[in-house]
């Protein structure tokens, strides 16, 4: 639900001086490759602090940290292991030495046994399940899961002694999926015990210890961090305690259908698994320790420096599209998007001041389940936020696609708060309550250009700069590194640009009281502006006028010549996330009746700027705006200068995309505090 405006802020602030630990790595796949990429790609372009990277797994293959931009050093990747001493400590040893049982179950999945597979599972973990006790059942798919958990619920509701119940995989809303882990993370279980289903989300980051586990079929790596989670303490069988068991899930891997059994592995990884299996008669650390496993050498897509430098520019193509990235992230074909349930009245789109979708209301869908979108969701019934266009498209329109977040009216069903996603229309859910100062969906109105009164510009454009000097004082190891008075022009700069007439129009509408010559910087009103010039008695709207743009044609006309004309007028220009890479028109601007006269974001060739005080004792001149940078190339109208895009790119080259990403977080930034301090609300 993230704005992509602030995509920037994010490439930037996750890109230096962060400490990046990526934990179990046997369930990133691809993602290995990629984050090894990043740290590489990271120490070749430079940043502004360094940023470390560090891979925790039992089962990590070395290899994987290698690519080709990430080479190992010649003494080895550093590694981090237990010592001697841990090695001595009590504690240490009993999870070392814990005992844990290996037995096949009896249940097995194959396509004769489709039908009875989850009924069948259910009844034998619960013959096999123990009171007072957890007994885990760690299965390969979502749909395994909550097959199982229905089965096994129905059989619990015929005994008169019930264990608590709880399923865990990736397709819940969020706040669905904390409840249910609750559920497992519980310091005690009751008399009856517990019993949890669940996927392979179960091995990231979650210490538990079940005295029971039953488990699929699943690479031999998974595996391992799913018999884990078995008598992890080492203190089952202690003190009259139960023995700890394991079962293991046979999956027919010979039918002509088993490929789509095996999913989301290969069917050749299964039968190395079960091979490694049949071996085991315990599978504890000191046990597991001993098995030779050759992991399979896999040709893995590979993020480059050119993907890195193009998810700098969050422009979209001309059709409107971002760079793919799934397929740096994860290697199933199954990709995901996100869909969230609201109510509104009506057959017509959402409104436009819907808020926009927080993480408690997001659920991930898999790609697969597109054929319920279109069998299910009618033209009035779902959703998709276009950015550029600044409205509601129906998804008939847009069609699913990875990545997306997509509002579902409540009535399209498809979730259940127990089960999560099930792509069932007939199972409908309530929609999340979501605070009612959530920001606006349509992002027309910037955060920071609403206020609760007006506010001069020159007042604003102080504040700003002395946000600048105090994030400065706050940074004294950057001192003498960022191009500090660099950030302080652009801070005195940066709003120049709303002296247009088409945001002072804007301004002042609701706004009583202000003198005419006072220079608005903020406006007393919610909603999206309408910004208009008068022109022939008449106004003009300027559909998505950006004030930065006006801003940074403003500086560069009247100084352009400086050494450091280019880094300013990019600051300026990207400090709300809209103007960065390029400079061209969108398809729902109003177009000027002489082809003649270029136009983009609202600003029109020719279109005047009155005299700006800074505030600083520095005024900007007036001007009539012109837009020849935004033509390619160095053109006779441009009197030689380069074009925007070539400056931009020369500055990316210069400082690298995460030091240039992180200056111009740095001014938006101080952007939010200035604004911050003329607000009078009692939020």
């Amino acid at each position: 639900g993230m704005s992509r405006y602030r995509w920037p802020m994010h490439y930037a602030l996750l890109n230096n001086d962060c400490l990046w630990v990526m934990d179990e790595t046997q369930l990133m796949g691809v993602a290995v490759t990629t984050t090894a990429q990043l740290q590489g790609l990271r120490e070749k372009l430079k940043t502004i602090r360094p940023t470390h990277s560090v891979w925790m797994s039992a089962t990590l293959d070395p290899s994987e940290l290698s690519p080709i931009d990430h080479p190992q050093p010649k003494s080895g990747w550093p590694k981090l292991e237990l010592g001697e001493a841990d090695q001595k400590s009590q504690t240490v040893q009993q999870r070392l030495n814990a005992i844990k049982p290996l037995h096949q179950a009896e249940t097995t999945f194959s396509k004769g046994t489709q039908k009875s597979y989850a009924k069948s599972l259910a009844d034998e973990v619960l013959k096999a399940h123990q009171p007072e006790t957890l007994t885990l059942v760690v299965v390969n798919r979502v749909d395994h899961a909550q097959n199982i958990f229905q089965e096994l619920e129905k059989f619990i509701a015929k005994k008169d002694r019930q264990p608590q119940t709880g399923l865990i995989h990736s397709r819940f809303r969020w706040a669905d999926r904390r409840q249910q882990q609750d559920v497992l993370l519980a310091k005690s279980h009751t008399s009856e015990g517990t019993i949890v289903i669940a996927t392979q989300a179960i091995e990231a980051g979650v210490d538990v210890s079940a005295t029971t586990m039953f488990i699929e079929l699943a690479l031999w790596p998974s595996l391992v961090q799913r018999f884990g989670r078995c008598n992890r303490k080492g203190d089952c069988g202690i003190d009259d305690t139960p023995p700890a068991q394991a079962f293991w899930v046979d999956i027919d891997t010979q039918d002509k259908s088993a490929a789509t059994f095996a999913l989301p592995y290969r069917l050749e990884d299964l039968d190395t698994a079960r091979k490694l299996l049949f071996n085991l008669a315990d599978v504890g650390p000191a046990q597991l320790k001993s098995v030779q496993y050759d992991p399979p050498q896999e040709i893995r897509h590979t993020i480059r420096k050119k993907d890195v430098l193009e998810l700098w520019d969050t422009t979209p193509d001309l059709a409107g599209n971002d760079l793919d990235v799934s397929r740096y992230i994860r290697d199933s074909d199954d990709t995901d998007f996100q869909v969230y349930w609201r109510n509104w009245e009506g057959n017509d789109s959402p409104p436009e001041n819907f808020p926009k979708p927080v993480r408690e209301e997001l659920c991930s869908v898999p790609l697969s389940q597109n054929s319920f979108f279109r069998k299910n969701v009618n033209r009035e019934d779902g959703w998709v936020w276009d950015a550029l266009d600044r409205q509601w498209k129906s998804l008939k329109e847009t069609g699913v696609r990875p990545g997306m977040t997509i509002l579902l009216r409540d009535s399209v069903g498809g979730y259940k708060e127990k089960l999560g996603w099930t792509g069932d229309p007939k199972q409908k859910t309530k929609p999340v309550d979501i605070e009612d100062n959530t920001p606006d969906a349509n992002e027309a109105m910037e955060e920071d250009d609403a206020r609760v009164k007006p506010v001069e510009l020159a007042e604003h454009l102080q504040d700003v700069a002395e946000e600048v000097a105090m994030i400065r004082k706050r940074l004294p190891d950057l001192d003498a590194v960022l191009p500090w008075e660099d950030l302080t022009t652009a801070a005195w700069w940066h709003d120049v640009g709303k002296a247009h007439e088409a945001f002072q129009t804007a301004a002042r509408d609701g706004a009583n009281g202000v003198p005419p010559d006072m220079l608005l910087a903020k406006m007393a009103q919610n909603g999206r502006p309408n910004y208009r010039v008068h022109k022939d008695e008449a106004d003009v709207r300027r559909v998505g006028f950006r004030h930065e743009l006006a801003s940074a044609l403003a500086y560069l006309a009247q100084h352009g010549e400086e050494p450091s004309a280019n880094l300013i007028a990019f600051l300026i220009a990207s400090h709300h996330g809209k103007v960065r890479g390029s400079i061209r028109s969108l398809p729902n601007e109003m177009i000027p009746d002489d082809p003649e006269i270029r136009f983009a974001r609202g600003i029109w060739e020719g279109d005047e700027l009155p005299a700006v005080p800074l505030g600083n004792g520095q005024t900007s001149q007036p001007l009539a705006l012109r837009l020849a940078l935004m033509q390619l190339g160095e053109t006779e109208e441009s009197n030689g200068h380069p074009s925007w895009t070539a400056r931009i790119l020369a500055l990316r080259e210069k400082y690298g995309p995460f030091q240039l990403a992180f200056l111009e977080t740095l001014l938006r930034v101080a952007d939010w505090r200035g604004s911050a301090k003329r607000e009078t609300s009692n939020d």
